[in-house]
């Protein structure tokens, strides 16, 4: 998965159009989805299942998130499926727990934030950013929502409390914090957090 996911419009979309490393993105009529990362061989896998899922109006776009080719304001959704420390893969890669320092966990923050100041500058008033991660730190979960929260005031939860039941036989997804949080003794999956925000329409106001 790349580590940006766009749903683009307007000026955004051509600026899509122009950038991506797929043509077949100029013929396709409605939203662009722009899968971006800074790596070229992850964008291979992504091309590969796009191309095996036979998706249309995806485009892959190789640029650093943090720094991206698109105006403010002009994007509809975007997917932050951020790096991150990965220490929600422990069921399945238990040694991972000692490769991962704490100064590693560190260094991941600070990427995850730059990468949201770079979403919250490229979504439209009522678009929506989603930040993804595979890990269970409180650093990259409750600290991130934490900072985003005063970092970025104009971008407001979206309201999950119907999506995710206290009962976790029933929903293995609980709320935590304003996002929601995945444990894998909960439903047998590698453990996960996901925040989804929608920026305010006052905030293009006051722009």
């Amino acid at each position: 998965i790349a580590e940006n996911t766009f749903s683009t419009d307007s000026a955004a979309e051509r600026v899509a159009t122009r950038s991506a490393t797929d043509s077949e993105i100029s013929g396709h009529h409605g939203p662009i989805v722009v899968a971006s990362d800074i790596d070229s061989d992850r964008l291979v896998r992504v091309k590969e299942a796009v191309s095996r899922l036979g998706l249309a109006g995806v485009a892959l776009l190789r640029a650093d998130g943090r720094q991206l080719p698109f105006p403010d304001g002009t994007v509809g959704t975007v997917l932050v499926d951020a790096p991150c420390s990965g220490l929600g893969v422990l069921r399945r890669r238990p040694e991972a727990r000692w490769r991962v320092a704490h100064t590693d966990i560190t260094r991941m923050v600070d990427v995850q934030r730059q990468l949201l100041d770079e979403a919250a500058r490229a979504v439209a008033a009522e678009g929506v950013v989603v930040y993804s991660v595979c890990t269970l730190t409180d650093e990259e979960t409750l600290g991130i929502d934490e900072w985003l929260a005063v970092r970025h005031p104009d971008l407001l939860p979206c309201d999950i409390s119907g999506d995710v039941s206290e009962n976790v036989s029933r929903d293995p997804w609980r709320l935590h914090g304003r996002g929601a949080l995945l444990l894998p003794t909960a439903a047998g999956t590698d453990g996960m957090y996901i925040l989804t925000l929608q920026k305010s329409v006052a905030a293009e106001r006051v722009a």
